[in-house]
């Protein structure tokens, strides 16, 4: 497992346990990660706003992220399910029958991202990506650390 996926996944779990269990976040949130000499993830909160994208390119965040070893980024909202790609997807998420209450913190640093997915009627359960992820959160996290 790499460094940005093993720190991802102990700072989801850091952040699960402090949220205790909660989905349902009024407001994006953004911490700055520290790596300790055993291995432990500090997590300290930094800012938060309603709109995760006027979060990521405030002047207070970017500077976390320029003076933190990582940040993480933890939104809220709904999933649904896609079946293919030629469906008409205009139903959005939060309408869908079928969606599900999901968590996403996205753990970055210049040098690479990872992501952690939870669902709230799969709480024991993660969905991981390592730097696969596309669209325009994935590109505003990266442009963080390009300013």
């Amino acid at each position: 497992m790499s460094k940005i996926m093993e720190t991802a996944k102990k700072t989801e779990q850091k952040i699960h346990d402090l949220l205790e269990g909660k989905f349902d976040l009024p407001k994006a949130s953004m911490y700055s990660v520290k790596v300790g000499k055993s291995n432990e993830v500090q997590v300290v909160k930094r800012a938060d706003n309603g709109d995760v994208y006027d979060l990521l390119s405030d002047e207070y965040s970017l500077s976390v992220a320029k003076d933190s070893e990582y940040i993480a980024v933890l939104t809220c909202g709904w999933a649904a399910p896609v079946i293919s790609d030629d469906d008409d997807n205009e139903l959005p998420p939060s309408q869908h029958p079928q969606r599900r209450r999901v968590r996403l913190v996205i753990v970055a640093n210049p040098k690479g991202v990872a992501s952690i997915l939870r669902f709230s009627d799969d709480r024991d359960n993660i969905v991981t990506d390592e730097g696969n992820a596309r669209g325009s959160l994935a590109d505003a996290v990266q442009e963080m650390f390009t300013r």
